[in-house]
């Protein structure tokens, strides 16, 4: 049994651009706080583009009703480029009332069907496939979680929106009929999390060209990320299943394999690279052949070196 080492580092999020309006009813005499919020994406295989015409987030103040914060004119963003540590900014600068939000993300609609406002590329071809999103305009996309505001304080959440759970194709690859939008969203608050931004040491040149799903040393190579010490799984196992994924890119001039994850709340984290993502089918339990594990403390304030085993 081989071995091989992750170093990880956890880096301090670079906070985004705070709120312009003010939302939720407060006034003079109501205590505030900036908020912002940023978008991120999990990586899909299979799919060069995922695109979706953002509208903007509405806010729900303490159940007082949904106030809407949209952007002046809808933007258009192809969620695989949201990966690495790159982000998409949902509100330019605001203050709110302090206290407990609800929050949801708001998806644009024009209903002319002859335009694809929400669509995907697949990687075989250049041609674009439409996304339904059943319910997704009437009522936006609504997180599970609320962020909180403090008085005089300032807050700041990322929503990562996991494109690899969320993307499901109806029917199968001999008889496909379209693609459904099934959004999974994760509300993480910045204050609280970290990034991992990692480098693979490729101390065994088979490591990403054997057991893999393809010849090609540089595709399909994803790391899962679990909660706690656990024995990774694919999603649609009936075991640990990953809170987010990264994609491990090649860097030509170290030579090295890196991967920057989305934001992770203060904790302990199995990490779990594969080179057989595009095999993931999230409703069925698959054999994605886990080839590195390792542990890392989100929070440390040093370089975590982890000896992994390769299984």
């Amino acid at each position: 049994m081989s071995r091989k080492t992750f170093l990880a580092m956890a880096l301090p999020l670079a906070l985004p651009l705070a709120l312009t309006s003010c939302g939720g009813g407060s006034n003079s005499d109501t205590a505030t706080g900036s908020l912002a919020v940023r978008l991120v994406d999990a990586p899909v295989d299979d799919a060069s583009s995922v695109v979706v015409t953002v509208a903007g987030v509405s806010l729900n103040y303490e159940g007082a009703g949904w106030v809407d914060y949209n952007f002046d004119s809808p933007r258009s963003v192809d969620l695989l480029t949201l990966q690495g540590g790159e982000s998409l900014p949902l509100f330019p600068q605001a203050e709110v009332a302090a206290g407990s939000y609800r929050i949801r993300l708001n998806l644009h609609s024009d209903g002319d069907m002859a335009t694809n406002e929400h669509y995907l590329v697949a990687s075989a071809d250049s041609g674009e496939h439409a996304l339904t999103i059943p319910s997704g305009f009437e009522t936006g996309l609504k997180l599970n979680s609320s962020v909180v505001v403090p008085a005089n304080g300032s807050a700041s959440y990322t929503i990562d929106f996991d494109v690899r759970r969320s993307v499901v194709m109806r029917g199968n690859n001999e008889n496909n009929n379209g693609y459904a939008l099934k959004p999974v969203l994760r509300l993480i608050d910045n204050t609280q999390a970290d990034v991992i931004s990692a480098v693979i040491n490729d101390t065994d040149p088979s490591l990403f060209s054997s057991n893999c799903s393809d010849n090609d040393p540089l595709t399909h190579n994803v790391v899962y990320i679990f909660e706690g010490d656990v024995t990774p799984d694919d999603y649609g196992s009936g075991g640990a299943q990953a809170v987010t994924t990264a994609p491990v890119t090649f860097d030509e001039q170290s030579g090295e394999y890196r991967y920057t994850s989305a934001p992770l709340l203060y904790g302990e984290y199995t990490i779990a690279l594969t080179c057989n993502a595009d095999l993931e089918d999230v409703e069925a339990d698959d054999e994605l052949n886990f080839k590195l594990v390792s542990s890392v403390t989100v929070g440390a304030s040093e370089t975590a070196q982890v000896v992994a085993e390769e299984q």
